[in-house]
């Protein structure tokens, strides 16, 4: 690599560049297929699918994501149907916005550097593992960090007008209607500037209080545009008081995250005062100069950032960075460039940039080996129940991971909820939740859950592969055929199954010659004849095959 001020770039640098993108592209093609899926992207397809149901979401469903993801994919999952594979259609869906944000980092380099810092920078966010694999899920973070980008491409493409500084307002009024952690970014932006108009006199000098005013103003203005629009949306629906229960109330809980908190926060301020000392020397190049200036803005609301999510915020999480790896990638092409020109050798810098890109390839294709298959246990458990139920039915799962089906419980079991169960700030409900609404399947899945909750599923359910289903293990019957008693929690048509299929006998001192609805309590069953281990097993998973007895991978 040569000079980063040098803006031709020869024939065969762009054809390795290219080849590289290109290659990165290929690389998600199979990944899309065999990485494993993060608990968030069911949960965010189940959203969707309420949407696509007619089914408001905060109202209707609980969510603590902000709505115009779920919204935006609404169409699409209509268009794809509700199938297992559908997980893998939705996942394709992020390709595009991929692509936008390797092309919007292109555009944002060659606003503020030159083409070979925008191509190599884009190289090098295209390979990186932090952006590769959270870019590659199906979540809300993919398009609010493409989002994020369109407003500093829109900033770095020319003067600060009122027009532009409207505009940018506006796109990250959009980026909060699809993440609440845009909050961050609009702080780390607002910080940035100050310290960017602090550091540089010259260029405090240019802009009068009343252009600053003006434009602050007109940001501002264009920021509460999108959630003015989605506010007065719920509300005309009904559902304005959950939504800022959801996804403002509910997150906020003092004392959430990772320990040593307090230490986390006191780095705040020597964290800070060491950007500020390496800030220095890139504030007096700016000094007075439009686009320095914005390369020390970008540089300075990216290291806020960092800072901000370090020492602040509850859970740090690979998609925290999404919207930030891009500007680091830049930066760190840039600051090559400059090394290499300080230097008058091209060679070191090139060989340094080939080394990380070959470290990153390596850290992507053994994070997630492309050789096995990590995706399969969740599309077998939207397959299964599919299979087992009917749309008229609900599950009992944590986060929305049977995708495709009611819930009978309203809480989603993310970290939030989870801590707030363990507090007792919200009640735990799932056995009450799960009879009233006669709720016969639960994934096999419970770490979630509450001891109480798991304790419940225990008692009163069997599994039958990736799924349990409401029944008891019996256990084998004596020689001399006394009757078996067992309780039923939740009323609904049972099956009385052995390893070989159905048995008769007499049920609660009756003739059992097939299911039979039972109620909540007590009931026994007498065997007509020595049988293997007996069950009770709710009557439709026994109709379709699913059997309460390994091996549970063969439903017969």
């Amino acid at each position: 690599m040569t000079s980063a001020v040098q803006s031709r770039v020869a024939l065969p640098e762009r054809l390795t560049a290219l080849a590289l993108l290109g290659l990165a592209f290929l690389l998600r093609i199979p990944y899309v297929f065999l990485y494993r899926f993060n608990s968030d992207e069911p949960q965010h397809l189940h959203v969707v699918w309420g949407w696509k149901h007619g089914l408001v979401q905060y109202r209707d469903l609980f969510d603590n994501h902000a709505p115009l993801f779920h919204l935006a994919m609404a169409p699409l999952l209509a268009l794809a149907g509700e199938r297992a594979e559908t997980l893998f259609v939705m996942r394709l869906s992020m390709l595009p916005l991929w692509l936008a944000a390797l092309a919007l980092t292109f555009t944002i380099a060659r606003k503020l550097y030159d083409k070979r810092v925008a191509l190599w920078a884009a190289v090098l966010l295209s390979v990186h593992f932090g952006f590769f694999f959270p870019s590659l899920e199906f979540r809300t973070d993919v398009l609010w960090a493409v989002v994020w980008l369109s407003a500093l491409a829109v900033l770095a493409g020319g003067p600060v007008t009122f027009g532009r500084a409207l505009g940018v307002g506006m796109l990250l009024g959009v980026a909060l209607g699809i993440s609440q952690k845009t909050v961050l970014l609009v702080g780390s932006l607002a910080a940035a500037t100050a310290l960017t108009l602090a550091l540089t006199p010259g260029t405090r000098r240019q802009l009068s209080g009343r252009r600053v005013a003006v434009q602050a103003a007109a940001a501002a203005a264009g920021f509460v545009v999108a959630p003015l629009l989605l506010s007065a949306s719920f509300w005309a629906a009904g559902a304005l008081g959950p939504l800022w229960h959801d996804t403002v109330q509910h997150n906020l809980l003092a004392g959430m995250g990772q320990r040593l908190s307090a230490a986390r926060t006191l780095l705040f301020p020597a964290g800070l005062c060491l950007v500020l000392l390496l800030a220095r020397p890139m504030a007096r190049s700016a000094d007075g100069d439009r686009v320095r200036s914005l390369r020390l803005l970008l540089a300075l609301t990216a290291a806020i950032y960092y800072l901000f999510l370090l020492c602040f915020w509850p859970f740090i999480t690979a998609q925290n960075w999404l919207p930030i790896d891009p500007l680091i990638a830049v930066l760190a092409v840039a600051g090559l460039g400059a090394w290499a020109k300080r230097r008058g050798d091209a060679t070191a810098p090139a060989t340094v940039l080939a080394a990380l890109l070959v470290a990153e390839l390596a850290v992507v294709i053994f994070r997630g080996p492309v050789w096995k298959n990590r995706a399969a246990p969740q599309v077998s458990l939207v397959r299964e129940t599919l299979r087992l139920t009917e749309p008229s039915d609900c599950v009992i799962d944590q986060k929305g991971e049977t995708v495709f089906r009611r819930r009978a419980s309203a809480w989603v079991l993310e970290s939030v909820t989870m801590e707030r169960l363990h507090r007792g700030l919200i009640p735990d409900t799932l056995p009450e939740d799960a009879v009233a609404a006669r709720c016969c399947v639960a994934t096999i899945q419970d770490d979630r859950f509450t001891p109480r909750a798991r304790a419940f599923l225990e008692r009163n359910f069997v599994r039958v592969g990736q799924l349990r289903v409401a029944g008891t293990l019996l256990g084998e019957p004596t020689g001399d055929l006394r009757p078996i008693a067992f309780t039923v929690a939740i009323p609904a048509q049972y099956a009385v199954v052995s390893e070989s299929g159905e048995v008769g006998g007499k049920l609660d001192g009756s003739p059992y010659r097939g299911p039979r609805g039972l109620a909540a309590g007590a009931h026994e069953f007498v065997p007509e004849t020595p049988t293997g281990p007996l069950a009770t097993v709710w009557a439709p998973a026994a109709a379709k095959g699913f059997s309460p007895f390994p091996p549970w991978n063969v439903a017969r």
